[in-house]
């Protein structure tokens, strides 16, 4: 591994008498291709996933589980594929292996567990944590029973992400399906992107760059295949007649890619909630805007449960939401977690610091007064009729006044930025000393002045 913690290409060059053929990349496999846009990306492998069932069906190689569509698809030869994979070192060398559930590889876990290796299986789906077999807790010739999905939990226990650090779950290799490879080590699995989020969270985890198996049949290998950013690329690909060490020039993911993951995504997969939970002090929660809104909000900076969230004001005790509708701004109370809807009623939300705290007391000064001067750039660009700042800290902040400048509540004589209308208004905690009604009456004369009546308007 190098300095940055890129596997170099000798990483998995072949021992001696390692793999047959060769299994070198093609020319040009080094340099990386242009990422196609998502739709075309998402088309072209929705068919090479056609393509290798396909091609799967009409050779007579598929195995049950059938229909293969919609799966890793068990292949004749599995067994020789796992086979293949013990003779080499990054196998041999390994004490700790995570290994998707998916029956093509049940050979490989219960290869891994005769042979005294930690399997970490993942929780089909990741609704929950992983399943950690111990080859202790197997007795032998039950290792293929033991590594069996619907009997996995019978030998092994399930354990949280605080047992997954690297100093609790040592993990040396990662054996991951594929429906469709390519010999440079792109890879795409049955397109709900599973395998991506599990290497992603060990990485969030801690641990550091791991080398990726697949094991496939042969017709698998597709000629190309589009790379996503989040996309996980195979280090080897083991087939029942060669290895293929693949130098793949495509990196793997760093950690989770938060920002594409949607409400519906962390409902699905509950791991990553509680991952959220663990890291919530790394977490921010992204900006709700587009040109020309009516108002955008203006909170302080995420809280914890807004951090763990991924949406604003999602603190049990936030009034900011209930505020809302009852100032008319909004036709029911939203969840936090429907914040993403906030423009269809031409409004936004955004916060001066981005950084989580536990609370305002955590901030310095100079942290509010540059996320003040970077407010003032985003109102610029995104022209907003009227921007809601929640707190006098907040406003002074986006003004650039001083720390102790007085400020009153209400709409402000002085534009920041020439053109669009400030509004102070108190912050929506509640744990604020400002009245309920007293909040309440500010932001329905917000309200007003963006309905043109008693508030003014433009």
């Amino acid at each position: 591994m190098t300095k940055d913690g890129a596997w170099e290409e000798r990483s998995f060059e072949p021992a001696a008498g390692e793999g047959k053929g060769g299994g070198r990349a093609p020319a040009g496999a080094g340099h990386p291709r242009e990422v196609e846009p998502a739709s075309d990306a998402g088309a072209a492998k929705a068919k090479a996933r056609q393509q290798v069932y396909r091609r799967l069906r009409e050779a007579g190689a598929a195995r049950f589980p059938f229909p293969i569509e919609g799966r890793i698809p068990n292949f004749k030869g599995a067994e020789r594929a796992a086979a293949r994979l013990r003779e080499l070192d990054v196998y041999r060398r390994a004490r700790a292996l995570k290994v998707n559930p998916d029956t093509p590889q049940l050979p490989v876990r219960a290869m891994a567990l005769a042979d005294g290796k930690t399997v970490y299986m993942p929780t089909p789906r990741l609704r929950g944590a992983f399943l950690r077999i111990r080859p202790e807790d197997v007795p032998r010739g039950e290792e293929r029973r033991a590594a069996q999905l619907g009997r996995a939990a019978e030998y092994g226990r399930f354990v949280t992400l605080d047992e997954m650090t690297p100093e609790a779950a040592p993990i040396d290799l990662v054996v991951a399906g594929a429906v469709a490879v390519t010999r440079d080590g792109a890879r795409a699995g049955k397109g709900e992107g599973y395998a991506d989020y599990e290497y992603a969270l060990l990485r969030e985890l801690g641990h550091p760059e791991l080398p990726v198996v697949t094991t496939v049949h042969p017709l698998q290998i597709v000629e190309r295949l589009p790379v996503a950013p989040h996309d996980l690329s195979v280090d080897i690909i083991v087939t029942p007649d060669e290895v293929i060490f693949t130098r793949t020039p495509y990196p793997k993911p760093r950690g989770i890619h938060w920002e594409a993951v949607t409400p519906e995504d962390l409902e699905a997969m509950p791991v990553l909630q509680e991952l959220r939970a663990l890291q919530w002090e790394r977490m921010q929660v992204p900006d709700v805007l587009a040109p020309g809104l009516g108002a955008v909000f203006v909170g302080l900076n995420p809280g914890r449960a807004s951090a763990t969230a991924g949406h604003h004001f999602a603190g049990p005790n936030n009034l900011f939401w209930r505020l809302l509708h009852e100032a008319g701004f909004v036709p029911r109370v939203l969840r936090p977690e429907e914040d993403g809807l906030l423009p269809r009623w031409g409004l936004g939300v955004t916060n001066v610091v981005p950084r989580a705290t536990r609370g305002e007391a955590d901030l310095t000064w100079d942290e509010l007064r540059a996320g003040g001067a970077a407010l003032r750039e985003k109102v610029a660009r995104f022209r907003p009729r009227l921007v809601i700042l929640l707190g006098k800290q907040v406003y002074r902040a986006y003004a650039g006044l001083a720390r102790t400048a007085p400020v009153e509540w209400g709409l402000q004589p002085r534009q920041t930025v020439p053109g669009v209308a400030e509004f102070a208004a108190p912050n929506p905690s509640g744990r604020s000393t400002v009245p309920y009604a007293e909040r309440l009456r500010l932001l329905r004369e917000a309200r007003a002045w963006l309905a043109g009546g008693a508030g003014g308007g433009r």
